[in-house]
């Protein structure tokens, strides 16, 4: 494999320029429904924050050269307790929980509903502050509720051992509705904040608000413009990102926001361009960027291939959409659950100030591109994809490559354009375990997430 350039504690060495913009944050105004939420400060740099920070590890460097289009690439999977881009959020939302508590004297506990990842890394955060020596169970915890579909995603860790399990519960969801974990978490928050704070001290916060996550994505700006900066001023770079809510890209935005404040960026270089990838059950991004300001638009009408037996994109093809898939409404990642998320209006801006665009990718096609896409990311420090695909338990890093790959076949992405690619997620069958079933809390109504939280803070 070929070197290239590494961070190997991105929230550390950037940590400076994350406090700078977690300032300007702090204007925002409050998190979603007026929950809780502690203030942007976070603590002073020392060796047990380092310590704290040092899986957030970044690469990068150049991938290929496709039709005419530099291909460069964006390891966000270095932290081997996730592998997933959540580890930078989460760290950050824990980091301003440590300062929180300092602070005030106050104990916290992290409230998450996730598809998965989000859980998983806000819980490996917690676990390592613990570890580092900058938290205790008397002061920080975390709760989860994650849907029993994606049970097979959720890792298990040294926190569900018996010292921690109790205070630090996963909460399972078993309704239809995966996005459903996200109303009944916060209904529950609403029913008990006072009262656990009354009763065991500890203030809850619910995490979900983008802009938490946001902060700590804006590393990724100061990674590329330090180490892989476009090759040229003459083109614009597009960032494939496979997305849910685009928080990733919006964090990369807003870094590159402070870039330019601290007149660091080059004027003579054309902005961004975005290139949202999503799968065809939840696409809102890409509807949303394709419809008109007096309609809405809707996907492509799909039919049988009687030849193949897969559906085929009807009439004319829209390049956006797939031409093949099994489905109509086809799931094939199963972190990506949220429809009309909240970011909406915040990606239209983006896009409609810097330029870029939207596709949809299907299983069959990104099967169709698998090993091309496991011999290009076999290029880069990301882990290796298994030969099999069935394997493959998150799919996002394929999603961004195949999505990037296909917009440039489809005349979306201009000759001489360059392109990165966010690998956000990479990890397989036998990276990780999955919590045994009695370490697990089954909840189907918000009461039962309560008596989860109680049950928590009161351990």
């Amino acid at each position: 494999m070929p070197s290239h350039p590494t961070v190997g504690s991105a929230l550390f060495r950037y940590y400076d320029r994350i406090r700078a913009a977690a300032s300007r944050l702090s204007t925002a105004g409050g998190p979603p429904g007026d929950f809780f939420q502690p203030g942007w400060g976070l603590p002073d740099p020392d060796g047990q924050l380092a310590e704290f920070f040092a899986v957030s590890a970044l690469s990068g460097g150049p991938l290929t050269e496709y039709r005419g289009r530099a291909f460069s690439f964006l390891d966000l999977t270095g932290n081997p307790g996730t592998r997933t881009t959540k580890t930078f959020g989460s760290a950050v939302i824990v980091a301003r929980a440590l300062r929180h508590i300092a602070v005030t004297g106050e104990s916290v506990l992290l409230v998450s509903p996730s598809a998965a990842n989000k859980a998983v890394a806000l819980r490996d955060a917690v676990l390592r502050a613990y570890q580092v020596g900058a938290a205790s169970l008397a002061s920080l915890r975390v709760a989860v509720v994650v849907p029993a579909a994606n049970l097979q995603k959720i890792w298990d860790s040294r926190l569900t051992a018996a010292k921690y399990s109790t205070a630090n519960p996963i909460g399972v969801f078993r309704g239809a509705e995966r996005e459903d974990v996200k109303k009944l978490a916060s209904s529950a928050v609403r029913m008990v904040t006072d009262e656990v704070l009354a009763s065991s001290g500890f203030r809850i916060w619910y995490t979900l608000d983008p802009l938490n996550y946001m902060l700590g994505d804006v590393v990724r700006a100061f990674f590329e413009h330090q180490l892989v900066p476009p090759t040229t001023d003459a083109a614009h770079r597009w960032h494939s990102h496979a997305v849910s809510s685009a928080y990733g890209l919006l964090g990369h935005d807003l870094g590159r926001q402070e870039l330019a404040r601290w007149g660091e960026l080059p004027l003579a270089r054309p902005q961004p361009r975005y290139l949202l990838v999503q799968h065809l059950e939840t696409p809102d991004l890409v509807l949303n960027l394709r419809a008109e300001p007096t309609d809405n638009y809707r996907l492509p009408s799909y039919e049988v291939d009687k030849q193949t037996g897969l559906y085929r994109q009807a009439g004319h093809a829209d390049p956006h959409f797939p031409l093949t898939c099994y489905s109509a409404q086809e799931r094939l990642e199963r972190t990506f659950y949220t429809r009309n998320p909240p970011t909406i209006p915040r990606v239209q801006d983006l896009l409609a100030r810097q330029g870029g665009d939207g596709i949809v990718v299907s299983l069959p096609e990104c099967l169709d591109r698998y090993q091309e896409i496991r011999q290009l990311l076999g290029r880069t420090t990301v882990a290796p994809l298994p030969e099999d695909p069935r394997r493959l338990r998150e799919w996002a890093g394929v999603m961004a490559v195949a999505g990037a790959l296909t917009a440039v076949d489809r005349g979306l992405i201009p000759p001489g354009d360059e392109v990165m690619v966010h690998c956000s997620g990479a990890y397989s069958e036998g990276d990780y375990e999955i919590p045994d079933r009695h370490q697990l809390h089954w909840v189907a109504a918000p009461e039962d997430v309560a008596a989860v939280l109680r049950k928590a803070a009161s351990a």
